[in-house]
């Protein structure tokens, strides 16, 4: 358990660098585009999910003051403080406690992770064609070490986030499974709430 809340934990500020890179790299913002922002929140949340996971002693409201202060101290390179930053960091810190209730409620442990892994995902995936188009639309064909220095960018984020996603359906898999055991066989309780 430790190592995948530590694996969140690196993913998610890995994915947060690399997003927050790429925003500063295009010049335009998350004005232009949707996906800034709702990558740096997916691994924000994410990195919390992991904390959560390496220390489950911490009181809620903690992981969800941290869901908030964090996208506040990302905007502090800025000068300003803009109405979007606070409306981000109040989303983030919604999005967080709902993620928690969820926990609390039916007693699955990686609902947040599986939302976030898979909001990263989607986003990867409208990068990965972007890129895919510039290099069909190049005019001529690419050496094979410059190929290779294309895909590695891709190729690494993908293998992190599909290990995480694969093992956020499988504890998902595994609790619906416990769920209906405990349907079929009542004498086995409901599951508690970890």
């Amino acid at each position: 358990m430790r190592f995948w809340g530590l694996y969140k934990l690196v993913v998610g500020i890995l994915a947060c660098i690399e997003s927050l890179l790429g925003i500063i790299r295009s010049g335009s913002g998350p004005a232009m585009n949707p996906w800034g922002p709702v990558t740096v929140g997916a691994a924000v949340l994410l990195a919390i999910e992991g904390i959560a996971e390496l220390f489950p002693q911490l009181h809620r409201w903690l992981l969800v003051s941290m869901a908030v202060v964090v996208p506040l101290g990302i905007s502090i390179s800025s000068v300003e403080w803009p109405l979007k930053a606070w409306m981000f960091a109040a989303s983030t810190g919604f999005v967080e406690w709902m993620f928690l209730r969820l926990k609390i409620v039916t007693g699955r442990m990686e609902t947040g992770s599986l939302a976030c892994v898979m909001a990263l995902a989607l986003s990867l995936a409208n990068t990965t064609v972007l890129l895919f188009r510039v290099y069909w639309s190049a005019p001529e064909f690419w050496p094979l070490g410059q190929i290779f220095r294309f895909m590695l960018p891709i190729a690494l984020p993908w293998t992190l986030i599909l290990i995480l996603l694969g093992h956020a359906a499988r504890e998902g898999a595994m609790a619906s499974e416990a769920d209906a055991e405990s349907e079929i066989r009542p004498e086995l309780g409901p599951r508690s709430a970890i």
